[in-house]
């Protein structure tokens, strides 16, 4: 009796000493084809990885580029103290980059800048000139990039923020500085701008710390026109799929708003009624014409908001070349109506948004 109590006293001597010995995390890795990610999490592992892929994709459509050669970059996910959120190392030939994502409206573009930095790095080591400081314009441009590869629908979102707001200036974008749409559009016009090969010779010497401008010198005699003229090609080329309430009317309103030279003494802006009247010259009638295929084509991206008004402005139009001067002054005074109404509605949405009125 007394050598069982010892083999029990001794056997829960040792299990209180196991459950004393620190936990070590266990760590989980993934290859991929531009850096090696390593996180504690399955789901932070690929997450990363994801992004690297789509890095990788981009650079070699692009730039034909790929990684550059030497040793894989090394990306830990790890909340480190006293680190910045992405921090990059280049020591003894390997680059490293410590990444913490933060919650869910960070995590993107801190992944994404990551595996850019890694790039970068690995870019520098290979022209013998080994930094972890790139130039500023690049990590948030190609973490944009690698952020639109995997969710085509930031793109739209991008698009539209930068169609309703002014372009920064070219200073701030090669500073580092300016939103991640503005980054994007930045590397997409710049990409546009240059040939595959020089494309990927200025991402190579981002990675050097170069500065940009010398290379947007050598084919823009004024960079900054050049910048906001390219940005708004940009624009164009990717209408948005959907408008917003203002934007609808305003699209709405500028489709009403009919300019016209009726004497030769300079163009005027005629309301329907003034339009009704002039409806027998062959430029009106074309200009009609016209302005009712453009709003067929783009009734279905209009907000709900102005959908009876825009419906309204499709009769009139249509009835212009046929109709009676009373049908066609009942049809514009029914689309003057739902205008305001949907005037109305769009600000009783702001308000209940807590958006400011117009």
């Amino acid at each position: 009796m007394r050598l069982w109590f010892t083999l029990l006293g001794v056997s829960l001597v040792a299990a209180s000493a196991e459950e004393a010995l620190p936990v070590v995390p266990r760590v989980t890795e993934r290859e991929s084809s531009l850096a090696v990610v390593v996180a504690e999490k399955h789901d932070a592992m690929h997450y990363v990885g994801a992004h690297a892929d789509a890095l990788e994709i981009f650079l070699r459509s692009a730039a034909r580029l790929g990684l550059p050669p030497g040793r894989k970059p090394r990306i830990e996910v790890a909340d480190i103290p006293n680190l910045p959120p992405v921090a990059c190392t280049v020591k003894g030939g390997q680059v490293l980059v410590a990444v913490r994502l933060g919650d869910a409206t960070q995590a993107p573009l801190r992944a994404g800048e990551a595996v850019a930095r890694a790039w970068l790095a690995a870019a520098s080591l290979a022209g013998s000139l080994p930094t972890n400081e790139p130039a500023a314009w690049a990590p948030p441009a190609m973490a944009a990039e690698s952020v639109a590869q995997l969710r085509p629908a930031m793109v739209d979102f991008w698009y539209r923020q930068a169609t309703l707001n002014r372009p920064a200036a070219l200073s701030e974008v090669v500073a580092g500085k300016a939103d991640a749409r503005e980054s994007l559009l930045f590397i997409r016009a710049l990409r546009r701008s240059l040939s595959a090969q020089a494309f990927g010779a200025a991402l190579a010497a981002a990675g050097r710390g170069e500065d940009i401008l010398p290379t947007l010198q050598s084919f823009a005699k004024d960079p900054q026109l050049w910048w906001i003229a390219s940005r708004q090609a940009l624009l164009d080329a990717r209408p948005p799929l959907a408008l917003g309430m203002r934007e609808s009317l305003a699209e709405l309103d500028a489709l009403a708003r009919f300019v016209h030279d009726p004497v030769g003494l300079g163009d005027v802006v005629l309301d329907g009624p003034a339009a009704i009247r002039l409806r027998k010259l062959p430029a009106v009638q074309e200009a009609m014409a016209v302005r009712l295929v453009q709003l067929r084509r783009d009734i279905l991206r209009q907000n709900p908001v102005a959908h009876n008004s825009w419906r309204c402005l499709g009769s009139w139009l249509e009835a212009f070349p046929t109709g009676t001067e009373k049908e066609l002054d009942d049809l514009w005074q029914a689309f003057i109506y739902e205008r305001q109404g949907a005037e109305n509605l769009a600000q009783e949405v702001e308000r209940a948004m807590g958006a400011p009125a117009r």
